[in-house]
């Protein structure tokens, strides 16, 4: 089987995951959203993702990150494992490395976590926004 462990699969979000997700490294920014996905092309090995940033919940000081339109990257390995399993017209939750470089927006990997979006979450994600405060995030 050639398709590892996906976390991109996870159905729930707690306050630890929302913290302490480690998708940080230098050369990355930890980016919380809710998007809705409008449409998917492919360039190379990657499939582009034209998403509208409905909001956005947690981001660097240094993002550029804003509502609006966004490109997000999949790898097409992982898109063809169903990691994450993406379908357009449909708002996510998508917690994520925004990447400088190769690709500008959001890039998914197997350690990002997308989720359908429930609309009775609003309140958790301020709820953990106020929280996160705390977490050195």
């Amino acid at each position: 089987d050639q398709c590892g462990k996906c976390r991109a699969g996870t159905r729930r979000l707690n306050l630890n995951k929302y913290c302490k997700r480690d998708y940080a490294s230098c050369s990355f920014v930890i980016a919380a959203i809710l998007a809705k996905v409008l449409e998917k092309d492919s360039v190379e090995e990657w499939a582009r993702f034209n998403i509208v940033v409905q909001s956005v919940y947690k981001r660097a000081r240094e993002s550029n990150l804003r509502r609006g339109g966004l490109s997000l990257w999949v790898h097409a390995s992982d898109l063809a494992c169903k990691c994450p399993k993406i379908k357009s017209n449909k708002p996510y939750l998508i917690l994520g490395k925004e990447k400088e470089g190769e690709h500008p927006g959001l890039t998914i990997t197997q350690r990002s976590i997308v989720i359908e979006w429930k609309e009775e979450w609003h309140n958790r994600m301020r709820r953990f926004q106020r929280r996160a405060r705390q977490c050195g995030n």
